[in-house]
């Protein structure tokens, strides 16, 4: 948290929604609410990688969590997903980029 909280204001992240790599240690769900509360408070913008949704517990509701949680604090956020190990299509290079605007002007400075 230090960093998150030390950092400029509005600066990028990029977070790992589940299955840490290379930890595979896992905020808990209220850590995950203190980190959407410090990320609100200090205007930073969340991306998320998910390249091991449904690895990390088994469940993909569950691993989807932090994202959900950013979402229901209304931020607007970046995620990343492969769909290689999950959905087993290994060597097909498959997942998509995501990104969640508010506004036409927004989405203009994505593309």
């Amino acid at each position: 948290m230090d960093d998150v909280n030390n950092s400029l204001n509005g600066s990028f992240f990029l977070l790992h929604a589940c299955a840490h790599n290379p930890t595979g240690v896992d905020p808990t769900e209220e850590q995950w609410r203190e980190i959407s509360y410090q990320f609100k408070v200090k205007g930073h913008f969340p991306f998320f990688d998910m390249a091991y949704q449904g690895f990390a517990s088994g469940d993909l509701e569950r691993d989807a969590k932090s994202i959900r949680i950013f979402l229901e604090d209304g931020h607007l956020i970046g995620c990343a997903q492969s769909y290689a190990k999950n959905m087993g299509l290994y060597g097909q290079r498959v997942g998509c980029l995501r990104y969640i605007c508010n506004n036409i002007s927004s989405l203009e400075l994505i593309c």
